[in-house]
């Protein structure tokens, strides 16, 4: 048996040297792999082509049509249009040509440049924009307000499943492609958003005074919401906005659509619920899933269909436009002094 134990040892030793250099070996494949997609930004887009970003072109930006291109296919994940700025590159337009939402989830263009103008006329110097992350890029480009959020978040980021081991990946090439370069200033926006996220999943008053806190003391505040954010805000905070989503096709018959969209909501016993729909495309029924998700902040301040439409308290909407609520939000004090002064009468 003493004579084996040198054998045994040199086996054991082999044996480890195989396993490392099978693991260095996947490792280098890994790492020589191609990313399982890419983008491709083509060239300038005319300003006559613009339609709906023609207020970018007019405003000196130079517009971009890309792609997201993927190896083993011939076409497109995804088709999107980019503004060039000098703080990087601006998500303007996103098309997916796969199951959506893929990726991201934008807002409707015409949508935003029909807000941005109006923004822009009456939105005071002293009063700072709380809005999605993306939208707030777009006002601040468009509009010159003052915004909360002013670098690509990419939050939340929608992983196809056959893509969810990858998913380190596909947040390198989010990274590599939309960043501007501040990690550190990215960070602690992508913190603060993450607070206004869970502001909006909130109740009511608590939900307020986390926006107030977030805008800073004194500050008033323009709150800009919009259907879509609904979705982006159940992709957080699954745990505390249940939502849930269909696209009908495109349709002259509007009776037709909107029995299937009520044959939809019967379906899975959804009460409270809102439709959008964007230019070409097809109308997108958004409900919410359970009765506690309509007593959060974001349901309450939007028009949804069968939930609670009594005045949020401290919030005052302004303006309404495609899929767009605008809210004034008050300094603490002054909401205070509204009440005392609305008891008094």
């Amino acid at each position: 048996m003493t004579r084996q134990r040198p054998l045994v040892a040199r086996l054991a030793i082999v044996g480890g040297l195989v396993l490392i250099a099978a693991a260095a070996l996947l490792l280098w494949r890994h790492a020589s792999a191609p990313p399982i997609y890419h983008y491709v930004v083509g060239e300038t887009l005319p300003a006559s082509d613009a339609g709906a970003l023609s207020a970018y072109a007019e405003a000196g930006y130079t517009l971009r049509r890309a792609s997201v291109q993927a190896p083993e296919r011939d076409t497109p994940l995804a088709t999107l249009d980019i503004a060039e700025t000098s703080a990087g590159p601006l998500l303007v337009n996103w098309q997916a040509r796969v199951d959506d939402p893929f990726l991201t989830l934008a807002v409707p263009p015409e949508d935003v440049a029909a807000l941005a103008q109006v923004l822009k006329r009456h939105v005071s110097g002293d009063a700072t924009v709380l809005a999605w992350w993306d939208s707030s890029r777009q006002f601040k480009t468009l509009a010159g307000v003052d915004v909360n959020f002013a670098s690509h978040l990419g939050l939340p980021l929608f992983v196809p499943a056959h893509w969810s081991g990858s998913r380190a990946s596909v947040e390198a090439i989010e990274r590599s492609f939309w960043s501007s370069g501040d990690a550190a200033a990215a960070a602690g926006e992508r913190e603060r958003f993450r607070r206004f996220g869970e502001a909006l999943v909130s109740p009511e008053a608590e939900g307020i005074a986390a926006l107030r806190a977030l805008a800073g003391e004194g500050k008033r505040v323009v709150l800009v919401l919009h259907w879509r954010d609904v979705i982006l805000l159940g992709q957080m905070f699954p745990d505390k906005l249940g939502v849930a989503f269909q696209d009908f096709g495109a349709t002259n018959d509007v009776h037709g659509m909107v029995r299937r969209v009520h044959a939809w909501l019967q379906e899975h016993k959804y009460t409270a619920y809102g439709v959008l729909q964007g230019g070409g495309q097809p109308l997108r029924a958004i409900a919410l899933t359970d009765e506690p998700s309509g007593n959060t902040l974001a349901a309450r301040l939007l028009p949804f269909m069968g939930n609670a439409q009594h005045d949020v308290q401290g919030a005052t909407l302004v303006y309404q436009t495609g899929g767009f609520s605008v809210y004034e939000i008050a300094p603490a004090g002054d909401a205070d002094a509204a009440v005392r002064q609305a008891q008094e009468g």
